[in-house]
């Protein structure tokens, strides 16, 4: 009995005092203005739920688009679903035996509640990163971009939010039953198209063509989204496709849904910097994971003068591009599976905040 509480010690004492960065920080903003007012203080030394903290008092807030139970929200009272049904990236879903809501897997958020999230526990989405390599203009010459893996001059098709007015990854929410390849290609035409009859027959040719074979995935697991409360939050998957030039032309890129436009931006130092607030949440860690990934596979861009205005050759440069067909959404059947989705979610403080405790 000594030596467990002695351990519980030790962990408890190394949670306080681990220096490492905290799990979530946009989640303890009130970056989304609906949340203005709507999060009490969390420190980050008391963001693990094993520290313990006797008078947290977290803001209740679901907002009323939620409230209201449209179709693709939970029940308001979370006892009626069944979490044992639910998946989640970082293994089983902690219920807090008092309030029957689940509990992030992260830490506090000093908001309780759903706030602008529809499920209780977590929300799946999808983000496809769709590269290519920058094309030359009439007389430009090759150049590498600092700051960025191999200093390939990518570009990515991003989204401005109507929102927050960041740049984005165009992904969107899962629906219940689909697969992660039908969300990605969805959720791409969506938000980053909005055409006329003959710019929409180019675009699902285009669609065709980047999508046909799958992506590579570079991030499984929870995202620090400002959206996210105590009892409902965020997890993605993220996968990367590289477009050649034939197709990347027949991309005509408008906004739609919640974009208010979308375009080719250039991937430099500063939209890969995730201090810059340039991309909506944890979307820049996923673009370095991406470029990171396709640099590793393309170490010359240009060729030769007569290539470079074409993406470099090479059907392989994100293989394997097969894993993403037929892969579950919302994999029941993997629901005891327990993974560590980055680096970020090994150590002393992962431990302590994914740990259950009652309070």
């Amino acid at each position: 009995m000594g030596t467990a509480l002695s351990k519980a010690a030790r962990v408890i004492s190394s949670c306080v005092m681990d220096p490492s960065p905290p799990p979530h920080v946009l989640a303890r903003s009130e970056g989304n203005k609906l949340y203005k007012g709507k999060r009490a203080e969390v420190p980050d030394w008391r963001v693990p739920w094993l520290v313990l903290w006797p008078g947290y008092a977290p803001i209740e807030f679901t907002a009323e688009v939620v409230a209201r139970n449209p179709p693709w929200a939970d029940p308001s009272d979370a006892s009626r679903v069944d979490f044992s049904t639910r998946h989640s990236f970082h293994g089983p879903i902690f219920v807090d035996s008092r309030t029957k809501r689940p509990r992030n897997p992260m830490g506090r958020t000093g908001t309780a509640g759903r706030g602008l999230l529809g499920k209780w526990g977590p929300n799946h989405a999808a983000d496809p990163i769709v590269l290519r390599v920058k094309p030359l203009g009439p007389g430009e010459q090759p150049r590498t971009v600092p700051g960025v893996p191999g200093g390939v001059p990518f570009q990515m098709v991003a989204i401005r939010r109507a929102d927050s007015g960041q740049w984005a990854i165009p992904g969107g929410m899962v629906d219940a039953g689909e697969v992660v390849s039908q969300t990605l290609r969805r959720e791409f035409a969506e938000e980053a198209s909005n055409t006329d009859a003959v710019e929409a027959a180019q675009m699902e040719e285009a669609l065709d063509e980047i999508f046909k074979e799958g992506g590579v995935r570079v991030y499984e697991g929870y995202v620090d989204d400002p959206r996210n409360t105590d009892n409902a939050w965020m997890e993605t998957s993220v996968w990367v496709y590289f477009v050649k030039g034939p197709a990347a032309e027949l991309l005509k890129l408008h906004g739609g849904s919640d974009a208010t436009h979308a375009e080719w931006v250039d991937v430099d130092a500063r939209l890969l910097d995730t201090s810059s607030g340039q991309l909506y949440a944890d979307h820049g860690k996923f673009v370095q994971a991406a470029v990171s990934r396709a640099a590793a596979k393309l170490p010359n861009p240009y060729t030769s003068e007569t290539d470079r205005n074409r993406a470099p050759p090479g059907d392989d440069l994100l293989a394997p591009r097969k894993r993403s067909q037929g892969v579950p959404a919302r994999p029941q059947d993997r629901a005891t599976r327990s993974r560590s989705p980055t680096t970020e979610s090994s150590g002393t403080l992962a431990s302590c905040v994914s740990a259950p405790h009652a309070e």
